[in-house]
């Protein structure tokens, strides 16, 4: 516990550090530290996949993670194009990994293109759009509420470890009461106990964040409107966390590992780390897309 809790702290240490440079000096910074996720957290699925995945499809998806977010970010913030450039190399890494069924017929089968398919997705095309949410705009109609990508930001680095945090907690204390699990089969020590647990800590991590992040940057103006707008987020980043938890063990437990890496003592790879927090991305970044849409 000594060791988890060490290595968590020197997480949040390293997140905070960036995030400070993102505001401070550039966005970009924050898509080094996405990068960094990207390129590891590749490395963690395609030695986890071991005979699997042939070592053409790794340098096919190898060269689709380290090309996919430079891309990304550089294209937002310099041209807005962020989405059609994460696009692209999707689409190119696609041709290519399909080429191999003819330039490498004899070791290349739709199995293991599968698994390839999966491992450019998981994590780097999840990644990208955590990306596109680091540089989400402004707009002058959310100026008030400062609606920005530091605030998507905070959504995503504070729901989930909220939603893992109460789920903890939930599941621990009151699974001797409700004892039914979500998901036997994936997870067995998953309850639905702790999955409501994992709600609440979305609801409760939202709630602060309002009251926080309103009295630093933005505004209390039109609270019956922005507080429930906060809490439906929270509410769906965090039922993407627990979405994103289960992914990770099924996988694991398909190829039958319990840690994707050893990097960080205690909690594992990578990839363990950012699971739910990669889906938790997907959901923030398309919420405040609407949010700026109808605004």
């Amino acid at each position: 516990m000594k060791i988890r809790l060490i290595t968590g702290t020197c997480y949040i240490a390293v997140l905070l550090v960036f995030f400070l440079l993102k505001i401070f000096v550039s966005d970009l910074f924050f898509d080094a530290l996405i990068y960094a996720f990207a390129l590891i957290g590749t490395f963690e699925m395609t030695r986890a996949m071991g005979e699997r995945i042939t070592r053409a499809e790794k340098a096919v998806v190898f060269v689709f993670a380290a090309a996919c977010i430079p891309a990304c970010a550089l294209c937002e913030e310099f041209l807005g194009g962020g989405v059609e450039a994460a696009a692209i190399c999707f689409f190119a890494a696609a041709v290519a990994l399909l080429s191999l069924l003819v330039a490498r017929h004899e070791e290349t089968t739709p199995e293991n293109l599968g698994v390839a398919f999966l491992c450019a997705v998981y994590p780097t095309l999840l990644l990208s759009l955590l990306s596109l949410a680091n540089h989400i705009g402004g707009s002058e109609a959310l100026s008030e509420f400062a609606v920005n990508s530091d605030l998507a930001i905070l959504f995503i680095f504070v729901i989930s470890p909220f939603a893992d945090s109460l789920a903890y907690v939930f599941g621990r204390f009151l699974k001797g009461r409700f004892p039914k699990k979500m998901a036997p089969v994936v997870s067995p020590n998953k309850t639905v106990v702790g999955g409501i647990g994992g709600l609440v800590g979305g609801l409760v991590g939202a709630a602060i964040l309002y009251f926080v992040y309103n009295a630093v940057a933005g505004s209390f103006s039109d609270m019956a409107v922005w507080l429930p707008v906060y809490l439906l987020i929270g509410l769906l980043a965090a039922a993407a966390t627990e979405f994103g938890d289960l992914v990770e063990s099924c996988i694991k437990r398909k190829v039958d590992i319990k840690d994707m890496g050893r990097l960080m003592p205690g909690h594992g790879g990578i990839l363990d780390r950012i699971d739910g927090t990669q889906f938790a991305a997907v959901v923030v970044y398309l919420a405040f897309i609407i949010v700026h849409a109808v605004a």
